[in-house]
């Protein structure tokens, strides 16, 4: 497993830098209909004959980092543990069809509320369940690991659950979906807190007009924390404001209101009751409103 992190996170590093050598690539058709490319690499890898893995290693060079021996990649190959994981993210995606075509359908919407955009090819890999780096993406190639979204179908061992709970096929299309829409939303310079939700707002309020997911599981929250939301809101209002946070540059907000938690922290007795990422919440319904009076498309 240790290996296996270190792994990922250099194909990561990787896949970064490819992305500054691809920003002018352009899709050579318009055919939205075309069907995305999707390489199951997977299951080449746990299902391949071992002894042929220089051919994998011809076909996706990326995979395989030159500094990683061939043993490493047998110890995974042969490690009953990754098997077991291989066989169960195999058995939820066997058929991988209708989240090929919900994924394509999402990407005509963002196309034509934003424009065409470089479909990148899809590699699905198992990376360790290193939830991490669920998806990484760079302008000609998107990896995701089918392992970090497998639900009841395993059991995620100390996974705190409000994180546990989005690792599940309801959120595989969405994550890919939103990583798309991440190349038009861009996160801002200024480091005001109301800068920052408004950014989150714009997200979600895309992520809800042009796709079929509800709310709770775009923001990444249960039900129940929805309901707190809307309850709440007029009082989350008055906090902010009573407390001068709106315009605060303050780093520390990030991690108390919009970055993923169990709860917000508020710094009150309400704080265990209360919904997770209250910022995005607000940033959300800040952009509905303004959209609402203005009419505007998307591109906000």
């Amino acid at each position: 497993m240790f290996f296996f992190k270190h792994y990922f996170s250099f194909i990561f590093l990787v896949l970064i830098l490819s992305f500054f050598s691809c920003k002018n690539l352009k899709n050579e058709d318009n055919d939205y209909t075309k069907e995305i490319e999707v390489i199951r690499f997977e299951k080449l890898f746990f299902e391949y004959d071992f002894d042929s893995i220089s051919s994998l290693k011809k076909k996706f060079p990326y995979l395989f980092p030159k500094q990683f021996s061939t043993n490493d990649w047998m110890s995974i190959y042969k490690d009953t543990l990754r098997r077991d994981i291989f066989n169960k993210s195999n058995q939820v995606f066997k058929n991988f069809n209708p989240y090929k075509i919900e994924i394509s359908k999402n990407i005509k919407e963002i196309q034509q509320e934003f424009g065409d955009f470089y479909i990148p090819k899809i590699i699905t890999i198992n990376n360790g369940i290193d939830y991490n780096y669920n998806i990484v993406k760079s302008d000609s190639l998107l990896l995701v690991s089918t392992d970090c979204y497998l639900g009841d179908n395993i059991h995620y061992k100390s996974i705190p659950n409000y994180i546990s709970m989005k690792m599940n096929v309801d959120y595989f299309v969405k994550d890919i979906t939103e990583s798309f829409l991440l190349d038009f939303i861009k996160y801002p310079v200024d480091r005001r807190f109301i800068s920052k939700i408004i950014y989150h707002g714009k997200l979600i309020y895309s992520m809800n007009k042009i796709t079929d997911f509800n709310l709770e599981q775009i923001i990444g929250i249960s039900q129940e924390n929805l309901n707190w939301l809307t309850e709440n809101e007029d009082e989350i209002w008055e906090y902010f404001v009573k407390n001068n946070l709106i315009f605060s540059t303050d780093i520390s907000l990030d991690k108390r209101f919009i970055h993923d938690a169990p709860y917000s922290k508020f710094g009150l007795s309400i704080d265990f009751e209360s919904s997770p990422m209250v910022g995005k919440w607000i940033g959300y319904n800040i952009v509905k409103s303004y959209q609402k009076n203005k009419v505007l498309s998307l591109k906000i």
